[in-house]
């Protein structure tokens, strides 16, 4: 019996041993996540807030600036080789209707290179218009975008009032 209750000691010790463990390699991992975070984050691009949105038409003429004036837009910038551009993507989907329930149209731009897929696209239709295209630089270089992804909130007067590469950060500052 002493020896069962020797055993169980030592194995309480053990595991509180290992829980201590995992907690400090958890934390270290946060810290990790955070740095990495910081590191692979384009800096701050775009039009100073409140700016008026600039003129522009898609390179395959489907939307313009005309054709979204008079109401908040929500325009988004993605590219098909891009490491982050999936899971904000997929975060646009998801928060679709809340945002059109808000009344903000949303516009992505899909900047699709030479024999890479468009696996994005299904993905940011379910958010509202999609244009794709095989060269969006002339639109991202209208609105001063240097990395993708990159989101761009405009006001009911047209004026710039969020910007930012993800969509928590733009929606939040509302």
């Amino acid at each position: 019996m002493l020896f069962l209750s020797v055993a169980v000691a030592i194995l309480a010790v053990l595991v509180l041993v290992d829980l201590a463990l995992s907690a400090a390699i958890i934390r270290r991992l946060r810290e990790t996540e955070t740095k990495l975070v910081e590191m692979t984050t384009p800096p701050a691009s775009g039009l100073p807030l409140g700016s008026a949105m600039p003129e522009f038409v898609s390179p395959d003429g489907q939307v313009s600036s005309a054709d979204i004036a008079g109401g908040p837009v929500l325009i988004g910038f993605f590219s098909a080789g891009c490491r982050h551009c999936p899971a904000q993507a997929e975060a646009l989907a998801e928060r679709a209707e809340e945002i059109g329930g808000a009344g903000v149209r949303v516009v992505s731009f899909l900047t699709v290179g030479e024999n890479m897929s468009d696996e994005l696209a299904p993905t940011l239709r379910k958010a509202g218009l999609l244009v794709t295209a095989g060269d969006s630089s002339a639109v991202m270089t209208t609105f001063q975008v240097q990395g993708t992804p990159a989101f761009l909130m405009f006001g009911d007067e047209g004026r710039l009032l969020a910007r930012g590469h993800e969509l928590t950060e733009v929606l939040s500052s509302q």
